[in-house]
């Protein structure tokens, strides 16, 4: 979606007094269209009988009659809308929710442990090390394991935290 053509069909809907299309165009198109805004440019498009791409192309007064037409279905579209992120806080509310919490809560706690042994690994530990050596001090501090242990436990934890629910579920369907 151009913002050329976006400008276009806000002007228009200002025009033909269609204040929820306008506003709806406003807050939720830009470079690309969100949901909802992609709706209404769905149904101006197809009120105006043409794709969304070929929009520019209609004519003016078209343009106004599928601007008109998509104002008189924007309410159902709203609702929708609400009610769809209704149903995605309804679903995350229930993950949250059973079990013992372990169910979620591994995934939070362990981008806290990741984040805080990459600042130790990397910035806390040489630094310390650094400090030490100034000092004059023939300690340094070891952390037991190399980069290559480290970076296997990290995307590790990564594979599992970004898709290891999906193989888990695949396994269990075939199993």
């Amino acid at each position: 979606m151009s913002a050329v053509l976006a400008s276009i069909l806000i002007d228009i809907a200002a025009k033909v007094g269609a204040p929820i299309v306008k506003g709806i165009l406003e807050k939720h198109v830009g470079g690309t269209a969100g949901d909802l805004g992609g709706k209404v440019i769905d149904v101006i498009a197809g009120n105006a009988g043409v794709t969304p791409e070929q929009l520019p192309d209609v004519s003016t007064g078209q343009l106004e009659a599928a601007v008109l037409g998509a104002e008189a279905v924007t309410p159902e579209l709203i609702l929708a809308d609400v009610e769809r992120q209704k149903e995605a806080n309804r679903l995350m509310l229930a993950e949250m929710e059973k079990e013992t919490g372990f169910g979620w809560l591994w995934r939070p706690a362990g981008m806290w442990l990741m984040l805080g042994c990459i600042a130790w690994y990397v910035i806390l530990r040489p630094l310390l090390n650094t400090v030490l050596q100034a000092l004059g001090s023939p300690a340094a501090i070891d952390t037991g394991f190399d980069m290559s242990t480290f970076l296997t436990i990290f995307m590790t934890y990564a594979g599992l935290y970004m898709g290891g629910n999906t193989v888990i579920r695949a396994v269990k369907k075939d199993g």
